[in-house]
């Protein structure tokens, strides 16, 4: 959504030439090798760019004081990351000298280039919106704009036609007329997002009122498509589920869907290689434990409600395992007595899911998608929520969206970010948030 997406990659660009010039700026007087210094630009470019994304400075938010000790815990990390190759390389100590007077330099300049943007966004007026449907959907919308002061928006009321939900009005915002009275409403409130949210079509009379009264310039939106834009999740509803329904089907995702089975049968071989001595490790010392099992299976539901046996690493006693817990439901706290002392930082860590990788190897899973639940759980959720089916429309995944944003979402808000996931899904964006998961995982922050 450009409106609400422009300013963040405008910082980004600054912030990245102010990391290209200064990194520059300080080795220049210090190397004639162009190739060396190319390098070191380009790799602290990327490093610092990538941790300022993963510790969210390029998300729509209101900035603290917090976010200053934030900043610089970020370029020193930063930092340090960058200097690991180069000491394996052999660089001199020169080198590490200057990434330190760099990182400083750094520091202060996109610290006070953040300053200015910010106090430059206090002199922008904030954008009146205008909902079109004060029903359910237009209600929820307003609330989200309104849980969301980054936005730097202000819901100035609904127009409808209903005359149910105008004798009925409950809202603190206010109802300022019929649709034919959009022409006046927006030059009074001078409005400049107006978010369609009418469940039913429209008939030609209320279209041709909205087209007569919303000036060219207005920006227009359906509500689906705002709210997935600024809540990161999909509207789940009869209608949004049809338009994701020809999403799935159409000839691209064919092509995606091969691309896609390429890319978790090398993944998951280059994870299984890349993990296999804390897989080791882990069987050791889960067998030293109790002299039972190493692995634990259990019946997870896979695409198209397709039960499979999904393994795992067994964190629990051998006569303490069960069949109907759910790690994704959060039902094994880390302090569970059942769970064996030398396996808690296998479950903390995820190094209990390893093992997972076989089941993307057989087909059973991907690497990304929405996460399996047992058989009860999807029983349960089947016959209780609508369109719960449709997160099986493509393979569970050993790590999903819902888990890269919420840890303990509801049911139905673990829906409405796999049904997201399903309609947005492409391999580049698959691997940036892939990339954020086993970050959050490596730092203990993902349960």
């Amino acid at each position: 959504m450009t409106d609400i997406s422009k300013s963040v990659y405008i910082t980004a660009t600054v912030d990245a030439l102010i990391i290209v010039f200064t990194t520059m700026y300080t080795f220049a007087g210090f190397t004639n090798n162009a190739l060396q210094l190319f390098i070191i630009t380009l790799w602290f470019l990327a490093v610092l760019l990538i941790s300022m994304f993963f510790k969210g400075f390029y998300q729509d938010k209101k900035y603290r004081l917090a976010d200053i000790y934030l900043l610089f815990e970020t370029v020193s990390a930063a930092t340090i990351i960058t200097a690991i190759p180069l000491l394996i390389a052999g660089y001199s100590v020169i080198t590490f000298l200057l990434l330190a007077i760099n990182a400083a330099g750094a520091f202060a300049c996109i610290l006070v280039w953040r300053i200015i943007h910010l106090l430059s966004k206090n002199f922008k007026s904030v954008k009146n919106v205008l909902i079109v449907g004060a029903g359910q959907d237009g209600k929820l919308i307003a609330e989200e704009i309104q849980a969301r002061p980054e936005l730097d928006m202000r819901v100035v009321g609904f127009l409808d036609d209903n005359m149910n939900n105008i004798e009925d009005e409950d809202s603190t915002i206010p109802i300022l007329g019929l649709t034919c009275d959009s022409e006046a409403v927006i030059k009074d409130n001078n409005v400049k997002i107006v978010i369609i949210a009418v469940k039913s079509r429209m008939d030609s009379v209320i279209l041709t009122d909205l087209v007569k009264g919303i000036p060219l310039g207005v920006k227009v939106w359906r509500m689906p498509k705002f709210y997935e834009k600024i809540t990161h999740k999909y509207l789940v509803s009869k209608m949004t589920v049809n338009w994701l329904f020809y999403d799935c089907v159409r000839k691209k995702a064919l092509l995606y869907a091969n691309i896609k089975r390429f890319c978790d049968i090398v993944a998951s071989i280059l994870i299984l290689i890349l993990t296999s001595p804390l897989s080791i490790i882990a069987m050791i010392g889960i067998k030293l434990s109790d002299l039972g099992p190493v692995f634990f299976t259990q019946t997870r539901i896979g695409k198209f409600g397709q039960p499979f046996k999904m393994l795992k690493f067994r964190t629990m006693y051998q006569d303490k395992v069960e069949e109907n817990f759910d790690d994704d439901l959060n039902e094994v706290q880390a302090n569970d007595k059942r769970i064996m002392p030398f396996c808690r930082w296998l479950r903390k860590f995820h190094v209990d899911e390893i093992p997972q990788m076989i089941n993307v190897l057989r087909g059973d899973m991907s690497v990304i998608g929405p996460r399996p639940v047992r058989e009860e759980v999807y029983y349960e959720n089947k016959d209780r929520i609508p369109f719960w089916e449709s997160r099986n429309w493509v393979r569970p995944g050993w790590c999903g969206w819902q888990q890269v944003n919420v840890c303990e979402p509801s049911a139905e808000e673990r829906l409405e970010y796999d049904l997201y996931y399903i309609k947005h899904r492409h391999i580049l964006w698959e691997f940036g948030f892939l990339v954020q998961y086993v970050l959050k995982v490596l730092c203990g922050k993902c349960k």
